[in-house]
């Protein structure tokens, strides 16, 4: 079982109410934006997830121990998403505690919004285990406990106020474009209800993404965030290419998550004229649709985890075309269900 105990240095080996608090308060936000920073990935999220959404990720105090536990369900079933997070967590402690340094956080939290949230973390974290102060953090399972080590808060605030927010990457949005009195296009781009300030590594670059004006497109590129997680910027942009087709490795709803075995290709539609997007799985008959693209995608892994529900978790006899689509949710499961 996962735990992480609170240890008092002190001769007394008292531990006060409030540090207990702080430190049980900053396991649970790390272990919430590790959690987030999953479904945000899977769903190409603009925003943050759903409160409903967050909650999976909740901690629980242990009546014997005293130590943190959490909840392996997680909703219905068995969760392999709260099984990554608290190994991501475990992970994250332990490399960043060990003096590894940000190369570590860059490599592997590449999205800059959850990647300063989380280091926000930690900082949190090691001033309320200061070593002066006379408290250690243990964590891990009872056959490998490890020690936190408090990070170089010096170094961490100097990797936010730099680098942190910065990473080379790929994001979807609007591309707006209109002609200027030089004939040359002028780009404009909007991801969620933030407008982006745009600019081309060449001309090649520039004159193909003129063909894709006025649609859903996938920019490459170096992408820089504010401090409160705002796409500031996509510059140095290498190619653009239209956004037609969203892939997903592993669908989550607030209830429950499954896992994949063959990854499910969803078409991705824009209407200009009404913002709309929509996301389709026609050999499911799964259609989502909004205005907004997170509400969009979360109702379309919605869809599939109730298939999944009334179609592999019951006995109930099926009609011809009720098995087809049992067939093929079993084989993108892998039968897991």
């Amino acid at each position: 079982m996962f735990s992480i105990t609170v240890r008092s240095e002190k001769e007394d080996k008292r531990i006060p109410i409030a540090v207990a608090s702080d430190v049980m308060f900053d396991i649970q936000l790390l272990l919430t934006h590790i959690g987030e920073s999953f479904i945000a990935e899977e769903y190409g999220s603009y925003g943050r997830p759903s409160g409903a959404l967050a909650e999976r990720f909740t901690l629980y105090m242990d009546p014997e121990s005293g130590g943190i536990s959490f909840k392996a369900s997680a909703g219905k079933g068995h969760s392999a998403l709260m099984d990554r997070a608290v190994a991501k967590l475990t992970a994250t402690l332990d490399r960043m505690g060990s003096g590894t340094g940000m190369y570590w956080m860059e490599d592997n939290y590449r999205d800059p919004r959850y990647r300063c949230m989380i280091l926000y973390d930690l900082m949190q974290l090691s001033e309320h285990v200061d070593p002066k102060k006379g408290y250690t953090i243990l964590f891990g399972d009872d056959s490998a406990e490890k020690k936190f080590r408090p990070l170089d808060l010096e170094k961490a605030q100097t990797f936010l106020s730099g680098n942190g927010r910065i990473t080379r990457g790929t994001v979807a949005g609007i591309l707006k474009g209109a002609g200027s009195k030089r004939n040359a296009p002028m780009f404009g781009f909007v991801v969620g209800d933030d407008r982006v300030k745009i600019s081309f590594r060449s001309r090649d670059a520039e004159s193909e993404a003129s063909r894709y004006v006025n649609g859903a497109v996938l920019v490459k590129g170096t992408l820089k965030y504010s401090e409160e997680g705002e796409l500031l910027e996509a510059s140095d942009i290498e190619s653009v290419e239209p956004f037609t087709m969203k892939i997903f490795r592993h669908m989550i709803s607030a209830d429950r998550d499954v896992p994949l075995a063959a990854s499910v290709e969803a078409a991705v539609g824009y209407d200009t004229a009404t913002t709309l997007w929509k996301i389709s799985y026609p050999d499911l008959g799964i259609s989502a649709s909004d205005r907004d693209w997170d509400t969009a995608v979360a109702g379309f892994h919605d869809y599939f985890v109730f298939l999944c529900d009334n179609y592999l978790c019951g006995g109930k006899e099926l009609s011809d075309e009720e098995t087809e689509v049992k067939e093929l949710l079993d084989t993108l499961t892998g039968g897991a269900e």
